[in-house]
C-alpha cells in the first residue's frame, strides 16, 4: 500500500510519524556554555562518587586486616609496653584502657601479671581456641561491637570481598540495561547513589557482626545498585550531548572515574592512617553519595524535552545536532549480536575493563608488599597514575573533537588512534613494571599507563554512542556484562598465581596475561570496527504506521 493511497483523513493529521506536515525546525549552528554542560557537571560528580564508593576497599583493606604470621602471633602495643601472645591459643583481646580481656576477666598490660593470667586461665584457654580469621585486635571502650578492630583475612578472602561488588555488578547489568532502556537514566543512577551510601555507612558494623562474608554480603548489594550507573549515564549523554561535541563532553564526564579512583585511595590512606580509623573512610564516602543522590534528584534531567528551565534555542540545538531520535521500545537485538563492529566495542570493551578493575583494585597491594610503601604512601602513590589518566581523559577529548571538527582525522580513524593508544600503551607499561624495583621508576610507568588508558573514552566507549545513539545505554550494559563476568573470575585467577603477595614473580606472571589480553582485544577493534550510525538504530516509522493503517482497515 503506498503512501498516498491513504484515507484523506489520515493526512491530514499532522503527527511526527507521517511528517508531511510538520513544521520545519531552524537549528542553531552553534551554542555556548547551557544547561548540558550542568547536565554534564552532574554526571560528572556520579561517576566521581560511585567510584569512590567502589574503589576505596582496595586501600581500605590492607588497613581492615594484618599480615598474618607463621607463628600465629601478634604484638599487642599500648603505651610503649609490648607483649606477645599466642593469639591462637588464648584468644586475647586488647581494649581502649590497656587491658587484655578474656571471658569477662582482665589484666592490665605488663609481663608479669600477663605471665600470671596466662598460667592461671591455661586450660580454659584451650577452650576457647580462635581460627585464625577469627582474630581481632580492638581499641574501643567496647570489645565486642568495636568497629576499629582489624582482621586476619587470608589473601584469598580479601580478593573474594573486593570481586563481591562486581558480582553483584554482573548479575544485575543486563536487566538494568533494559530498566534504563525504558525508563531513561535518571531513576537508575538516583537508587544507586541512594543503596551504596546507606550500606557505605553502616558496611563497619555489619563487619563487626557477620565478619568478612556479611562485607561481601554488602559489596553485592553495592554492585546491584550500581549496576545502572554505565547504562544510565551513556543513555543520558546520548541525548544531550551534540556529535560535534560528543568526544569532549563524553570524556569530561567519564574523568570522574579516574578522579573518583584517586580521591578514594587518598581519603582511604589518609583516614585509615588517622585517629578517625579505617572505618571513617566509610562514613564519608556514604554521606558523600547522599549528597549526590539529593543534587541529582533537584537538578538532574534524562532529556532536554524533560528540563525545566532550558532554553529552546539551546534544546533545538542539542536535539537537532545529536544524532539521535525517539527510543523505539523494542531493542533490536537480532541486528546487535550479528553486527560485526558491536562485537569490536564489545571484546575490547571486555578485556580492556577486566585489566583495569585489575589496576584500580591491586595497586595498593603490589606498591605495599613488592614497593614497600606503607598504608598512608600507598594510598597517596597509587592515586598518582589516575590522577594523571584524569587529566589525560579531558584532553584527549578536546584534542580527539578539535581533529575531526577541523577535518584533519576522519571519526573512524580518531576511534582507532585513541584507543591504540590505550591499549598498547598501558600493556607494555605493565610488562615493564613487573620487572622493576625500584619504587620511583615503577610509580612513573604507572602514571604513564593510565595517563593513556584514558583514550578509550574517546576511543571504544564513546563508540558505542557513534554505532547507535538510541540504544547506547542497552550496548554499554551488554559489554558490562561479559566484562564483569571476567573480573568476577579474577580473584580465583590472583589467588592461583599469586599465593606469596611479596613474590615479584608471581605479580609478573599475572601482568602478562593482562598485557596480552588488551593487545589482542585492541587488533580486533582496529579491523572490525565502525563509526556510522547503524541502520538498525533509526525507528521505521513509516513501516509501524503502514502496518496499523492496514489492520484498521
Amino acid at each position: 500500500m503506498d503512501k498516498n493511497d491513504w484515507p484523506s483523513e489520515y493526512k491530514k493529521v499532522p503527527t511526527e510519524e507521517f511528517g508531511d506536515d510538520k513544521p520545519k525546525v531552524s537549528i542553531p549552528s552553534s551554542y555556548g556554555y547551557g544547561m548540558r554542560h550542568v547536565q554534564s557537571c552532574l554526571l560528572f560528580l556520579c561517576v566521581t562518587v560511585a567510584y569512590m564508593a567502589r574503589a576505596h576497599l582496595g586501600v581500605s583493606v590492607v588497613a581492615m586486616t594484618r599480615p598474618n604470621d607463621k607463628h600465629n602471633t601478634t604484638n599487642i602495643i599500648d603505651n610503649n609496653e609490648t607483649a606477645i601472645v599466642n593469639v591462637k591459643e588464648t584468644g586475647m583481646e586488647l581494649n581502649a584502657t590497656g587491658e587484655i580481656m578474656f571471658k569477662n576477666e582482665s589484666i592490665d598490660v605488663d609481663e608479669t601479671s600477663l605471665n600470671n593470667f596466662i598460667i592461671s586461665h591455661g586450660e580454659r584457654m584451650s577452650e576457647y581456641n580462635n581460627t585464625l580469621e577469627d582474630i581481632v585486635i580492638g581499641n574501643g571502650t567496647d570489645t565486642l561491637w568495636n568497629v576499629y578492630r582489624t582482621y586476619e583475612w587470608k589473601k584469598a578472602t580479601q580478593e573474594m570481598i573486593l570481586s563481591s561488588f562486581f558480582l553483584g555488578y554482573s548479575l544485575a547489568m543486563f536487566p538494568m540495561g533494559l530498566v534504563v532502556q525504558r525508563l531513561g537514566g535518571k531513576i537508575p543512577i538516583q537508587i544507586g547513589l541512594l543503596v551504596n551510601g546507606i550500606i557505605s555507612i553502616v558496611t563497619p558494623t555489619v563487619a563487626v557482626w557477620g565478619g568478612w562474608k556479611a562485607v561481601c554480603a554488602c559489596r553485592v548489594l553495592q554492585g546491584v545498585s550500581q549496576s545502572g550507573l554505565y547504562p544510565s549515564v551513556h543513555t543520558i549523554l546520548a541525548k544531550w550531548v551534540p556529535i560535534n561535541e560528543r568526544a569532549t563532553l563524553v570524556g569530561y564526564v567519564y574523568t570522574g572515574t579516574t578522579l573518583g579512583t584517586v580521591i578514594a585511595f587518598q581519603l582511604s590512606g589518609l583516614l585509615a592512617s588517622s585517629a578517625a580509623g579505617w572505618p571513617s573512610t566509610f562514613w564519608v564516602v556514604g554521606v558523600t553519595c547522599l549528597v549526590a543522590f539529593a543534587m541529582v534528584t533537584l537538578f538532574s534531567a534524562a532529556t532536554p524535552s524533560d528540563h525545566k528551565t532550558i532554553s529552546e534555542e539551546e534544546k533545538k540545538y542539542i536535539m537537532g545536532a545529536a544524532g539521535s531520535s525517539k527510543t523505539r521500545a523494542k531493542t533490536p537485538w537480532k541486528q546487535i549480536f550479528s553486527s560485526k563492529h558491536v562485537w569490536a566495542t564489545l571484546v575490547t570493551h571486555f578485556f580492556c575493563g577486566t585489566c583495569f578493575v585489575f589496576l584500580f583494585t591491586q595497586i595498593p597491594t603490589y606498591m605495599h608488599y613488592i614497593l614497600g610503601f606503607n598504608i598512608k604512601s600507598s594510598g597517596l602513590l597509587s592515586s598518582l597514575p589516575y590522577l594523571a589518566c584524569a587529566f589525560a581523559t579531558m584532553g584527549y577529548g578536546v584534542l580527539s573533537d578539535f581533529c575531526t571538527n577541523r577535518g584533519y582525522l576522519s571519526l573512524k580513524a580518531a576511534r582507532i588512534i585513541w584507543n591504540t593508544l590505550a591499549q598498547a600503551g598501558p600493556a607494555l607499561c605493565l610488562v615493564a613494571v613487573s620487572y622493576t624495583d625500584d619504587s620511583a621508576l615503577a610509580v612513573f610507568l604507572l602514571i604513564v599507563a593510565l595517563g593513556l588508558y584514558a583514550g578509550i573514552h574517546s576511543g571504544w566507549m564513546v563508540n558505542y554512542i557513534d554505532l547507535a545513539p538510541n540504544f547506547s545505554g542497552s550496548l554499554l550494559a551488554t559489554g558490562n556484562t561479559f566484562s564483569t563476568l571476567l573480573i568476577v573470575t579474577q580473584p580465583i585467577l590472583i589467588s592461583n598465581i599469586v599465593t606469596d603477595v611479596t613474590n615479584q614473580k608471581q605479580w609478573r606472571i599475572i601482568m602478562f596475561l593482562m598485557a596480552g589480553m588488551i593487545f589482542f582485544s585492541n587488533a580486533l577493534f582496529v579491523f572490525f570496527m565502525s563509526a556510522d550510525t547503524q541502520p538498525w538504530n533509526d525507528i521505521v516509522e513509516e513501516e509501524n504506521v503502514e502496518t496499523e493503517m492496514t489492520e484498521k482497515r
